[in-house]
């Protein structure tokens, strides 16, 4: 009777066992799907190439956009009334200081001038007759033929004829020199543009009609304004190195961001700053043989600030500018992108100089810095070593084209 009685009992508790066993089983199937559901649904790592920034013993450019200007710009104006009568030069073409440029009608003036002269030879004539009578009158007086007030009379005559040969001497002069004006020459040496008023045309009514400009060719100026953090930086340079009255060569970068082959020296600075820009206007000067540089060309000017020893340097591409605030993207510890505020510190063949916020073992994003934001989960792909190191000069005497020192 035993055996009968424990026989379901057995088998309640092996039928527990499997049903726990049964449970343990799908709670685990359940884990694994939600594991591997959760990791499907997470994104799949950015290929990015990063690399440690360079450190190297540079030179540091400070870069700022300017305008080129002629060292003499010269407006040609009638300054006589009269019909344009020639135009003697190639629009465009350069002239030569004293070359003719215009003729005005002159006959109205040549007139003018014989009426001058004429009037002129009459009252030097009036005037030799009233000295003549003025000295037969004094010896009248002395003899008392005359009286005094007859003398008077004769000397005051004599007198006002002096005066009138003055008058008629200065007319002359002056029709001469209106004359003179109908023959309008080049006042310097330079480049003359295009014609305001043709042949034909009356000019110098009412006010000195403009003729035409000239633009002096060599050298040029170049405009531009530094911030006043630089030029703070210019003044720390200068006095840590002894030498105030050291010169800061220039370098022209022109719009097809070819270097200018000729080097420039700076050549005046403002004396004081813009209050409403914060900036100082400063002029550089630039030979200009071959005449390729004209007046109104936008160019970069570039300046040698300094040699900075353990400069550390990223590429261009490696900033990233939001609204003036500049910043890199950092691979960090866990493979994930971070976003680090940098100072920058000049250019050098088309990398930056940064000041601060790296470390020389930062992980900076060289390549495929659009494709990511802060947060996101980065695999770094090697780079070559060009990807971090500066480009090479576009040309051996001067520095290739590099973003501007903000």
């Amino acid at each position: 009777m035993g055996p009968v009685v424990r026989c379901p009992l057995v088998m309640q508790g092996v039928l527990a066992v499997v049903a726990a066993m049964l449970v343990l089983a799908g709670c685990s199937s359940q884990d694994a799907e939600k594991k591997q559901a959760a990791k499907a649904a997470e994104p799949a790592a950015v290929m990015v190439q990063a690399k440690a920034p360079v450190v190297a013993d540079v030179p540091v450019y400070g870069e700022y956009v300017g305008r080129l200007a002629a060292k003499e710009n010269v407006e040609i104006r009638a300054r006589v009334e009269g019909y344009l009568k020639e135009r003697n030069f190639t629009e465009g073409s350069i002239v030569k200081k004293g070359e003719l440029l215009f003729v005005i009608e002159p006959r109205q003036y040549q007139e003018n001038l014989q009426k001058a002269k004429a009037e002129l030879e009459r009252q030097n004539a009036l005037f030799a007759k009233a000295k003549v009578d003025l000295s037969r009158f004094e010896q009248l007086y002395k003899q008392q033929a005359v009286s005094r007030d007859e003398y008077d009379t004769r000397l005051t005559n004599q007198r006002e004829l002096a005066a009138n040969v003055d008058s008629a001497k200065a007319a002359v002069e002056a029709t001469e020199r209106d004359l003179g004006y109908t023959r309008i020459t080049a006042p310097i040496t330079g480049r003359i543009g295009k014609t305001f008023v043709n042949v034909g045309n009356l000019v110098g009514k009412g006010d000195n009609t403009l003729l035409a400009e000239i633009s002096s060719t060599d050298p040029m100026y170049a405009d531009f304004s530094i911030s006043e953090r630089d030029y703070l930086e210019f003044s720390r340079i200068r006095q840590a190195n002894g030498d105030k009255d050291r010169e800061f060569p220039l370098t022209l970068v022109l719009a097809d961001d070819s270097v200018y082959p000729h080097q420039g020296q700076a050549d005046m600075a403002d004396r004081a700053l813009d209050a409403k820009t914060g900036t100082l206007a400063v002029r550089g000067i630039f030979p200009n043989p071959q005449g390729i540089l004209k007046p109104g060309q936008f160019a970069k000017i570039r300046a040698l600030l300094e040699y900075r020893k353990g400069a550390m340097l990223v590429p261009q591409r490696a900033i990233v500018d939001v609204q003036g605030s500049k910043s890199v993207y950092v691979v960090g510890g866990d493979g994930k992108i971070e976003a680090r505020a940098v100072t920058l510190g000049g250019s050098k063949d088309g990398s930056f100089v940064i000041d601060s916020g790296l470390k020389p073992t930062d992980l900076v994003v060289v390549e495929g810095v659009s494709k990511i934001r802060p947060g996101v989960k980065a695999k770094i792909v090697a780079a070559p070593d060009a990807a971090v190191a500066a480009t090479p000069a576009a040309a051996p005497a001067a520095p290739a084209a590099a973003p501007a020192k903000p």
